[in-house]
């Protein structure tokens, strides 16, 4: 029997328990909703917990948005140890004894991190390789040839350290390994060092005061309330500049055809938001040269 699905379309801010994966937390939080399409918006670990937003529908559009936008995560590392994952869920590698250190000293440390740098990401990762995501190469023993990446760390900010545990909070942009980064830190301390907890406390472009749980989303459900978490598939685009088009302007664009707006100089060669006379958002576009305003996305929400 087929399972009657909805079309959903907008945001939930889903604070994702620890011991669940990603794509695990997605697939249940659809199933809540009878959702017909669905994604999240950037894995966090197994261990991880914290904001894991879901877009449904038409939402799916501006999850690019989500994904390149910065984070910010608060972190608590175990100093000496060393193990398969980086974080407490591998088996212990190596131990080493290290001296009590001053705050002052990890401070000068995780200046050492601010900025550009390069990150070879962890074997257990899902990045793929010929194919085939690293953590099944890694599962095997195998370790696997990869390409170093680019990332940016804005902040780290030292909350506490006692004995032998770091709690941190880090800044950064898309694509940064935290476990990687806690490893590399570890070895400016002149020790190792793995990740016991990590949590993602926000994500630039959205407001994650307001965050769900599992648990309240099954009891939204009973009372009927799922929908009244969901926001607007805008709320992940509103730093994009705005502009509105008439109802017969509206017609064309959503059938994929550029309309002739007066075009602003600052405007030119950027994305924008599309909204019609009832300010509904239509779309994303983009304003050419010669005035046109290009679509670039359309929304359906029929």
């Amino acid at each position: 029997m087929t399972r009657k699905t909805n079309k959903i379309n907008g945001i939930l801010l889903l604070d994702k328990p620890s011991g669940v994966t990603s794509n695990k937390a997605l697939q249940i939080t659809k199933k809540l909703f009878a959702a017909e399409k669905a994604g999240h918006t950037g894995s966090l670990d197994p261990i991880a917990t914290g904001v894991l937003p879901i877009c449904f529908g038409q939402a799916t559009k501006v999850s690019k948005y989500l994904i390149e936008s910065s984070k910010t995560y608060r972190v608590i590392a175990k100093l000496g140890i060393k193990t398969t994952t980086a974080d407490r869920e591998g088996s212990v590698l190596v131990k080493k004894t290290f001296k009590k250190l001053k705050n002052e000293q990890i401070e000068e440390v995780l200046k050492l991190f601010i900025g550009k740098s390069e990150q070879l990401p962890p074997m257990f990762s899902a990045i793929k390789v010929n194919g085939i995501r690293l953590y099944k190469y890694a599962r095997k023993g195998l370790t696997i040839p990869r390409k170093s990446r680019q990332i940016v760390v804005h902040s780290i900010c030292l909350k506490n350290y006692k004995e032998d545990l770091l709690e941190l909070i880090v800044h950064c942009g898309k694509g940064t390994y935290i476990r990687t980064l806690i490893e590399d830190i570890g070895i400016q301390l002149n020790t190792y060092a793995h990740v016991t907890e990590l949590r993602r406390i926000s994500i630039d472009l959205l407001d994650c005061q307001n965050i769900i749980t599992l648990k309240q989303l099954e009891i939204a459900k009973k009372s009927q309330e799922l929908h009244s978490y969901l926001l607007p598939l805008d709320t992940a685009i509103k730093f994009l500049p705005k502009v509105n088009i008439n109802e017969e302007y509206r017609s064309c664009f959503i059938q994929g055809q550029k309309v002739m707006l007066q075009p602003e100089a600052t405007f030119l060669n950027q994305s924008l938001r599309v909204y019609d006379h009832n300010d509904q958002i239509v779309g994303l576009g983009c304003i050419e040269k010669d005035g046109f305003l290009k679509p670039i996305r359309v929304f359906n929400f029929n």
